[in-house]
């Protein structure tokens, strides 16, 4: 395909679309909540997974705007208060970015526990703040769990973003 062409930008512009796309589906799947007996309903942190994956692997992909606007349509889905979901998945950005060179290119166990500290500061991130913002501590429960389930989860979502980010590196 010539570099010039219609195709060529096309492509190209999907290309760079596909990890900001690629989390919005995420966060729109976080929007069903998983029914546990005995707890309140919790989601997954799938959108802190992609997060995580792009700002480590390919963080020009997915830069610190678009994890805002990622944020900001997670809070209008969930009802969170706005901004809330913005501001702890750009922490957690904040978090892998500033420790890339640690993690890139290391095994998988030392990612995912990477990962695995990500999603507890922001877990308790996001519970600190919420219990700011009602005056009074709120259940801590169904924040452990939702980072427990989505640490446990990490291996299968980050295995297919990692298929998708080859596929998008192979035909190049």
């Amino acid at each position: 395909m010539e570099r010039h062409s219609f195709w060529y930008r096309l492509d190209f512009i999907a290309r760079q679309a596909t990890p900001f796309l690629i989390t919005i589906t995420m966060v729109t799947l976080t929007q069903i909540p998983l029914k546990l007996p005995g707890i309140t309903p919790v989601t997954l942190g799938l959108a802190l997974v992609s997060v995580y994956y792009w700002a480590l692997h390919q963080p020009d992909m997915l830069p610190a705007v678009g994890v805002f606007l990622i944020g900001l349509l997670q809070d209008l889905l969930s009802g969170t208060p706005i901004g809330l979901g913005a501001f702890s998945l750009l922490v957690g950005y904040g978090i892998v970015v500033s420790q890339r060179r640690f993690f890139h290119g290391k095994s998988f166990q030392v990612v995912w526990w990477g990962f695995a500290m990500t999603a507890v500061a922001v877990g308790l991130l996001r519970w600190l703040l919420v219990s700011l913002m009602e005056g009074r501590a709120v259940l801590f429960t169904p924040s452990l769990i939702e980072v427990l389930l989505t640490v446990t989860l990490y291996p299968l979502f980050g295995y297919m973003l990692v298929l998708v980010h080859r596929s998008l590196l192979r035909e190049a």
